[in-house]
């Protein structure tokens, strides 16, 4: 290692080592003794990613360097460890439940992200008042799927994502009602402001999600409460 290379970081290297299970990569090796290898060389990229870090044994590592196994070959490998890869839901079939509740929570925090954004642009446009009520009305929409998806995906979780998926749901709301500029509803002025912006959330939770997955899926009871965390303010008619 060149001598002028900075230290990968503590808290990406767990994440890169989580993301494997702390076995190589590699689906016929698995070795429980692990490198952090750069897919694209360090010399080209000059800093640490996790996209571009993967677990590997030093066999396999030394074997990668040089040249035995192919760069295009490491970036199937790493797609593979992907919670939502075909690969990744055939080994870990016993959480395909709560694989989905995670990902239709994920889609409808990002279509009241975007439904947000685009209330904001509509009033930028001074676009019709019609325009601007089903704009507000999509914010609603989303806003309350996802309050019923996060619903979903905490029953099948266990306490630590929940809580992470909380402050998610607690983060988009500020951030949907300060694009709207209105006040943020008061089930969520308690938790307060995020202390951490969307995406730093976003990589603590699927840190969280390899966790999960590279264990035996505990024997759950689906108990789904009937209405969803208070955001019908949201849908009321727009001003």
């Amino acid at each position: 290692m060149p001598a002028n290379r900075p230290k990968i970081p503590r808290k990406l290297d767990r994440r890169v080592r989580v993301e494997a299970g702390h076995r190589c990569a590699i689906p016929v090796c698995r070795i429980p003794v692990t490198e952090i290898a750069h897919i694209r060389p360090w010399a080209k990229v000059k800093r640490h990613e996790f996209e571009n870090l993967i677990a590997l044994c030093p066999n396999c590592h030394t074997l990668f360097d040089r040249g035995h196994i192919d760069r295009l070959s490491m970036l199937q490998y790493k797609a593979n460890l992907s919670p939502f890869s075909p690969y990744a839901l055939a080994m870990h079939p016993d959480h395909i439940d709560f694989l989905a509740a995670y990902q239709k929570f994920r889609v409808f925090i990002e279509m009241w992200l975007t439904a947000s954004l685009a209330f904001q642009a509509a009033k930028q446009q001074d676009s019709s008042t019609s325009e601007l009520r089903r704009s507000f009305q999509a914010i609603g929409h989303a806003a309350k799927e996802a309050s019923y998806a996060r619903l979903d995906f905490c029953a099948v979780s266990p306490i630590g994502v929940g809580k992470l998926a909380d402050q998610i749901l607690n983060a988009t709301m500020w951030s949907s009602c300060k694009v709207q500029g209105r006040p943020v509803p008061i089930a969520f002025l308690d938790a307060g402001p995020p202390p951490e912006d969307l995406t730093v959330m976003w990589a603590d939770l699927h840190h969280e999600i390899h966790k999960v997955i590279n264990k035996p899926a505990p024997k759950t009871i689906k108990v789904m409460p009937a209405h969803p965390i208070f955001v019908d303010d949201l849908t009321d008619r727009a001003e």
